[in-house]
């Protein structure tokens, strides 16, 4: 099979990472930081309240994607949750952004491409193929993350979750990047770290993919479809041009 189209997942098939959200620290320079804007002082009750505005924004979500018709599970965009959880005091947009940047700055542990992951986008588009990016993940952080790992400029599209209030392995993810970027399903080849998300969404979609198990990889759900194949490497993305 001729694949005009490699989709791609980001965080633990083309980047290898590691964060802490549970990291006492993390908590206690976020409520530092806020103190100093005379917001949120205290690191516990910091805790509880984004862990509470968290699940009233996937509620949310939840909701407007059934009364949308959406189905498959949601997405909520995670500077809602700070929007709500400072209110109050009216930040504006830029102040979101800025604090949701901090807060994924100190929860972030290590981020790097894995070997060779570079050089394999960078093949395929010279040899005439197409790359894009599906990924469950949140705007806010991951665009600038692109630029980090240098990579912001190696995908024909691409599409994240928080930006579009559902994700993987929720068939509406894949039809609306097969929509938007008229891809045909049978040229399409998903690459993923995540046997049900990556390889069961897209089977569930029509495409072939290659699954790779990395670090990140949550433990397998079962076998994987009978169009996916195992591979050991990033660069083995190359032996299917």
């Amino acid at each position: 099979m001729a694949y005009r189209h490699f989709i791609f997942d980001l965080y633990g098939t083309l980047a290898d990472i590691r964060t802490d959200e549970n990291d006492p620290a993390l908590w206690e320079n976020m409520a530092r930081f806020l103190s100093f804007q005379g917001w949120i002082a205290d690191a516990a009750r910091l805790r509880r309240e984004y862990v509470f505005f968290c699940r009233v924004a996937q509620q949310r979500r939840e909701a407007l994607n059934q009364r949308r018709g959406v189905q498959g599970p949601s997405e909520p965009d995670v500077a809602d949750v700070w929007r709500m959880m400072l209110k109050r005091h009216n930040p504006s947009d830029e102040e979101i952004t800025q604090i949701c940047r901090l807060f994924r700055a100190l929860s972030l542990k290590k981020l790097r491409l894995f070997p060779g992951a570079a050089d394999v986008l960078r093949a395929l588009r010279t040899h005439g193929r197409q790359v894009y990016l599906l990924t469950n993940a949140q705007a806010v952080f991951t665009m600038p993350e692109l630029k980090m790992l240098g990579i912001d400029a190696a995908f024909d599209g691409l599409l994240l979750s928080s930006q579009e209030g559902v994700k993987k392995p929720s068939p509406a993810f894949f039809a609306l990047l097969s929509r938007r970027f008229r891809l045909d399903a049978d040229a399409c080849l998903m690459i993923g770290n995540d046997d049900r998300c990556d390889c069961r969404g897209a089977a569930a979609a029509g495409m072939d993919s290659l699954y790779i198990r990395t670090e990140q990889s949550p433990a397998p759900s079962g076998p994987l479809p009978s169009n996916c194949r195992r591979i050991r490497r990033i660069t083995d993305v190359m032996r299917f041009l």
